[in-house]
């Protein structure tokens, strides 16, 4: 399995200022509901999954998606947003199982 919770962002290469632009995400993750089970063992395959996702710009909170054990496997998130002029997208997301991540991501304003 890949590693858990790498993510792959896209973000336009050059947004305009004002100009409302989308934020695309896959994250690495098993994405496990608990209610599986292992076909070899028989036993259930305990619950694993994204619990939060946080996008936040130059420090500032842009949006939170809460999310749980039905999305699918390696799963997919986009936001749409504006912004003022260039600066730095983190986005931090945490899973049931206490792991947590981020990732930043350069946003350029022409």
């Amino acid at each position: 399995m890949a590693t858990i919770g790498r993510a792959i962002v896209r973000v336009p290469r050059r947004v305009r200022k004002g100009q409302a632009f989308k934020v695309q995400m896959v994250i690495t993750h098993p994405m496990e509901t608990g209610l599986r089970k292992d076909k070899k063992t028989g036993k259930i395959i305990p619950a694993h999954y994204i619990t939060k996702v946080e996008f936040l710009f130059n420090g500032q909170k842009v949006s939170t998606i809460h999310s749980g054990p039905g999305i699918s496997k390696n799963p997919y998130f986009a936001i749409m947003m504006k912004v003022g002029g260039s600066g730095d997208l983190v986005i931090k997301y945490e899973d049931n199982k206490g792991g947590k991540w981020d990732k930043k991501v350069k946003v350029n304003v022409a």
